[in-house]
């Protein structure tokens, strides 16, 4: 088994434990590729939400890139007339990709 990847994973894991962390970094993993999915096709109204949710999660699994990204687009679509980008979802997704090998060695199978 793989040591925590992060300082976030490893206070996850001294809380909850190894496996209910590793559980909890296979839910994000499996979770991101979903809800990046529906923020690009949801309802302006929904987007502020799932942005909202990704942002958190992402803080939690010490995804920091990611999880400022969706700051960003979490208060942009919070604002009067905000709206998402095609390049806010691609940059958000490349930000995942950066941190979801270490995430996946940490998860294992």
């Amino acid at each position: 088994m793989h040591p925590p990847p992060n300082q976030a994973i490893g206070e996850l894991a001294a809380v909850m434990g190894d496996d209910a962390t590793r559980e909890i970094v296979r839910l994000f993993l499996d979770d991101f590729p979903v809800s990046i999915g529906r923020l690009a096709s949801g309802a302006p109204e929904d987007q502020h939400r799932i942005a909202h949710g990704l942002k958190s999660s992402a803080l939690h699994m010490g995804a920091m890139a990611l999880s400022r990204r969706m700051a960003g687009i979490e208060d942009r679509l919070g604002a009067p007339g905000g709206r998402l980008t095609p390049e806010d979802v691609g940059s958000a997704v490349a930000d995942f990709d950066a941190v979801a090998p270490a995430l996946r060695l940490y998860a294992g199978p």
